[in-house]
């Protein structure tokens, strides 16, 4: 098994690429953009993505599905049941109501206007036997937050709600601080040497941000 990182779009997104290169299966975590690196990297690892698992919905660990979708028709989108109106037909007009960044908006309008609909929606724990990932609910940047955690490979993809000694914005609509406070504090029920993998900037560790001092 192998994660590979890539920084994406201009919020510097990180968008990871787990794979198996004996079965030549792989999952793409968070696809912000740059769809074209995203399939070269799967090319050049010779895996086939079979679904996208999106930690939530928002407008930055989204704008990649489209191409993806047209390249890979079967590919699965997974995404918290709270998170979904930012996909499908209705996610363009949704981000357009809740992003202030009219830049961005600008910039990805097609992407936005062409969301594929979800295929997965995630409601509560629950472990995902395709890619042995525990989807853990943990809301508060957004109320459809999800992070994905290996037993087996000992890591956590936190998208933005836990970051290296720092945790998600909660001002957008339907965030809530005291949501994810709780969110974070109970991902340190994991073990200190679980690697934390976020949406943006760098990996840390459970040990690490047992001191984080937003929670």
């Amino acid at each position: 098994m192998f994660i590979e990182r890539l920084v994406v779009g201009p919020y510097e997104t990180n968008c990871y690429i787990l794979g198996e290169e004996e079965t030549g299966s792989a999952w793409i975590i968070d696809p912000g953009a740059e769809a074209a690196s995203i399939i070269e990297v799967l090319e050049s690892r010779h895996v086939y993505p079979g679904s996208v698992l999106l930690t939530h919905g928002h407008w930055d660990h989204i704008t990649a599905l489209p191409e993806l979708v047209k390249k890979y028709p079967e590919l699965e989108i997974v995404v918290g049941a709270d998170d979904a109106k930012y996909l499908g037909a209705k996610g363009k007009t949704n981000i357009q109501k809740d992003c202030s960044d009219k830049t961005f908006l600008q910039v990805f309008d097609k992407a936005f206007s062409s969301l594929p609909e979800p295929s997965i929606l995630l409601r509560g724990r629950q472990y995902l036997q395709d890619c042995k990932l525990w989807a853990i609910p943990t809301p508060g940047h957004t109320p459809g937050g999800i992070c994905y955690y290996s037993e087996e490979g000992n890591f956590l993809f936190s998208g933005d709600t836990l970051f290296a000694q720092s945790i998600g914005r909660t001002d957008f609509p339907g965030g809530s601080y005291e949501d994810i406070v709780k969110s974070c504090r109970s991902l340190m029920d994991l073990d200190d040497s679980v690697n934390v993998l976020p949406g943006h900037g760098p990996a840390t560790t459970i040990r690490a941000e047992r001191t984080n001092p937003y929670f």
